[in-house]
Order: C-alpha cells, then sequence, then structure tokens
C-alpha cells in the first residue's frame, strides 16, 4: 500500500502542477471553477503528503509538480495560433484537402471535417445527400470562412478549437461547389475512421424502418461514441437523470470488454504462460476497439490503464489498480497537457479514485453470500462512490446535481450491457434468415426503449 499511495501521490501532484500553470497561462479565457478545482486537488495533495509524510521523500514529491507545470508551460509556448493558418477571413474561398470525418452538428448541419496540411477546419451546411468517405481528397469552392466565434459566454468554444488545431471555419453557400475524389488507399490514420463510417451504413440498413431512429442512434452511441444522430430531447432526459455518461463511450464500456474478454479467455488456465499469452491477446483486443472507436478521450485513458494493468502479468510481477491508474495518469498528461483541463478527465479518474479508494469500503458494510444481492450491492456502493468525488467537480463546472443518478445507474447499466451484447448479432442474424434478423432487432428495439423511458420517468421526478 506505500508504494501504491506514493504513486497515486505523485500522479496527483503531477496533474495539480499541469493544472495551475494551464490556469495561469489562460486565466483570461477561464472561469474561476477552474480555479477551484485546481484548489481541490492541491488541497488533496497537501493533506496525502501530512498524512503519509514519514513514509515518502518529501524531495522526490516536490519534483513532480514542477514537471507538471513545465509540461503545460512548454506546450502553450510551442502551441500553433492563428497567424499558422492558411486560410483567413474571406467571403468566397477555394480550399483543398483530406476528409477526416464527418456527420451532424448539434443544430443538424451536416459538416465535413477537413485535414489542411498541418491544420484542419470544417465545412458547414454541406449537402445533405453528398457522398462521402474518411481519406477522399475534397476541394470547395466559393465558401464563405471566418475565424471559430463563442456563441455562449458558458464555454471558450474558440480556445477549445484551436486545440483542436482549427482556427477558422468554413460556410457551404448557394453558389458554393465540392468536389470529391473517392480514395482507395487511404491513410492509415484513417482507416479506423472509414470502418466507422461503414458500421453506421450497416446499422442503418440492419434497422432501416424510420421507427426505429432512436434505436439507431443509441446503438452508434454505445457501440462508438457516435452522438449526433441522438434526438436533443432524449439527450436532456440522460442528462437530467444523471446516466447521460451511459450515452457517451467511456472506459465503462472498455471495462464491459476487459470483462468479457477475461471472462472467454478463462479457460486458458493460469500457468504463467497461459498468463501471459491472455494478457498479450487483452491489450491488443482492447487497442483495437479503442483505435476503431477514434481514440476519444475516455476511452484511451481506460486502455492505457488496463495496458499497464495486464502488463504487470507480462513482466511477473503483481498487478495493481492504483498504480496503473496513477502511472496512466501522468502518460496521459504527459502526452496531451490539455488533457486535464477537460471536464471528461477530471471526472474518468475522479470516478477511478473512488472505485479504487472508496468502493471496498462501501461494499464491505454489505457482506452477503446471494449473487444477485451482491450484484446489485456492488452497483449501488461503485455510484454513491463515484458520486462523492464526481459531483463536486459537476457542482463546479454545471452547478447542478442529480439526485437520482444511483437509481438510473442501478436500473440501466445491466440495460446497457445486454443492448451491447445483443448489437453483434443485428449483423450476424441476417446471415440466418430474414426471420432472425427481425427478431434480433426487435429485441434490441425493446432493450433500446426501455433504457430511453426509464431516464425518461426518472428525469421527472
Amino acid at each position: 500500500m506505500r508504494r501504491e499511495l506514493y504513486f497515486f501521490t505523485a500522479a496527483l501532484l503531477y496533474v495539480s502542477g499541469n493544472l495551475t500553470a494551464g490556469y495561469v497561462f489562460t486565466c483570461i479565457h477561464e472561469s474561476i471553477r477552474t480555479a477551484a478545482v485546481i484548489f481541490m486537488a492541491s488541497t488533496v495533495d497537501i493533506a496525502l503528503i501530512f498524512l503519509i509524510r514519514k513514509k515518502i521523500p518529501w524531495i522526490i514529491l516536490s519534483i513532480f509538480p514542477f514537471l507538471g507545470a513545465s509540461g503545460a508551460a512548454a506546450h502553450e509556448f510551442f502551441r500553433p495560433g492563428p497567424g499558422t493558418s492558411s486560410l483567413s477571413e474571406s467571403r468566397s474561398m477555394t480550399l483543398g484537402g483530406i476528409i477526416s470525418d464527418g456527420g451532424l452538428s448539434s443544430s443538424g448541419r451536416p459538416f465535413l471535417e477537413v485535414e489542411i496540411g498541418n491544420e484542419g477546419t470544417i465545412i458547414y451546411n454541406i449537402p445533405p445527400g453528398l457522398q462521402w468517405m474518411p481519406g477522399d481528397t475534397v476541394r470547395a469552392v466559393g465558401v464563405r470562412c471566418s475565424r471559430v466565434e463563442n456563441f455562449t459566454p458558458d464555454f471558450d468554444y474558440r480556445r477549445w478549437m484551436e486545440r483542436q488545431g482549427v482556427f477558422y471555419t468554413c460556410f457551404f453557400r448557394d453558389n458554393s461547389r465540392l468536389d470529391i475524389r473517392p480514395c482507395s488507399s487511404p491513410p492509415l490514420r484513417l482507416v479506423p475512421a472509414r470502418l466507422r463510417k461503414k458500421f453506421s451504413s450497416a446499422v442503418d440498413r440492419a434497422m432501416p424502418s424510420d421507427g426505429m431512429a432512436e434505436t439507431r442512434a443509441v446503438v452508434k452511441a454505445l457501440a462508438y461514441g457516435y452522438q449526433d444522430e441522438i434526438p436533443p430531447e432524449i439527450e436532456e432526459t440522460f442528462r437530467q437523470s444523471g446516466a447521460i455518461h451511459l450515452l457517451a463511450l467511456s472506459g465503462m464500456h472498455l471495462g464491459l470488454l476487459y470483462g468479457l474478454l477475461t471472462q472467454l479467455l478463462a479457460f486458458a488456465g493460469n500457468s504463467p504462460a497461459a498468463r501471459r499469452v491472455r494478457s498479450v491477446i487483452i491489450i491488443l483486443a482492447l487497442w483495437a476497439f479503442t483505435v476503431f472507436t477514434g481514440c476519444g478521450v475516455s476511452i484511451l485513458r481506460a486502455a492505457v490503464m488496463f495496458s499497464i494493468y495486464e502488463a504487470g502479468a507480462l513482466i511477473g510481477r503483481s498487478r495493481s489498480g492504483i498504480d496503473s491508474m496513477s502511472l496512466s495518469a501522468i502518460i496521459i498528461t504527459l502526452a496531451d497537457p490539455d488533457a486535464p483541463s477537460g471536464l471528461s478527465f477530471q471526472l474518468s479518474y475522479a470516478a477511478m479514485t473512488a472505485i479504487f479508494l472508496i468502493y471496498p469500503h462501501l461494499r464491505a458494510i454489505v457482506p452477503t453470500r446471494r449473487k444477485v444481492v451482491g450484484s446489485i450491492a456492488d452497483v449501488c456502493a461503485m455510484t454513491v462512490a463515484c458520486q462523492v468525488t464526481t459531483a463536486p467537480i459537476i457542482f463546479l463546472h454545471f452547478g447542478t446535481f442529480a439526485f437520482f443518478s444511483l437509481l438510473a445507474n442501478l436500473l440501466c447499466t445491466p440495460i446497457v450491457s445486454v443492448s451491447m451484447a445483443l448489437i453483434p448479432f443485428v449483423f450476424v442474424a441476417p446471415c440466418l434468415g430474414d426471420g432472425a434478423a427481425d427478431t434480433v432487432a426487435s429485441m434490441l428495439r425493446t432493450v433500446i426503449k426501455i433504457f430511453i423511458d426509464i431516464n425518461a420517468v426518472i428525469s421527472h421526478l
């Protein structure tokens, strides 16, 4: 436990140093809530140091905040700005690049994400029926471009987009033209995006009726995190019920896959060679799924953590969840100094901290030998533990708190597991005949409808 606390404290100090430096460089744009989060993290750091000060070298720990701060400062100093962009304010412009992705905006407008050299842009209002695939080249003629603007005072959208390398956005107009040239050999980095596009088309073909539009939207969200097709009213009910994280692809989904792989590979036995082979297969499978889903920040963090955890078996050492979480936080922050300032990072690691440090104590309060009762106690204890650490962060960012999230998670987590288990059968069933395909699609639609209805009821409580 001494080593685990050492790594945990070091990671917390490193991330706090990063957050503090990031706030110093961007304090003009950030709200007081960010400062409050930094203050809370630093307070926890100090409390931990005093708690275990006799067992951890002070000099070594004191280095970590400065390392985190220096990484954030260097990243901010070398960050490209709008002056490096090849685009500019223009009422009519011609540009060319490679399509990296696309979809529907929050207002329902079709758009394309385009790579132009080392920067990116988004072309809004493209024709709805336009056929494209990631990796295709596009030439846009007569589009209007302008600097990214903030739409609300509550969120610095311009700064967020600039961190993605997007300084100007473009708009398709009546006199504009888009010429798309298909690419049969796309860059390797865009292959996962092409696979996701094909998967989306396969979902549409498997459930083509208009009455299954909501089912298709939720299936795409659960399978690879695509939420653009979810109706705003449904998304709002999930947000009010406290179960919005179930729609977003997160570490929970990778955790379900990890548990499934562990069970399927249990037949290999527990010999040292079998454990190593099992760990290699699990790591490769988790990263294959992570790459397919687009390496989203939440699932990427989970993949790094699970990989570190399984690496313990490969080198013959005992595995520790706290060590894996702490080391993954340092690695993610080192690779992307912007990550700790994101809400997703803060919530993910707050939840993981609760699972490792608070959940075991809460679970021990209700000892039980019955599997069903134990499963219910597990979900309740885990949800309460996660709320203890994530609720303050959510309140600081949004000023709200979902009082019935425990009930929503208790009822919906098993439904999500069933839904994810049924999704692969939607594509396998057509091989067995139309009857099997209709049966599986109907079952999935029923499960998704129950999922939506439960959150709708809880959101009105």
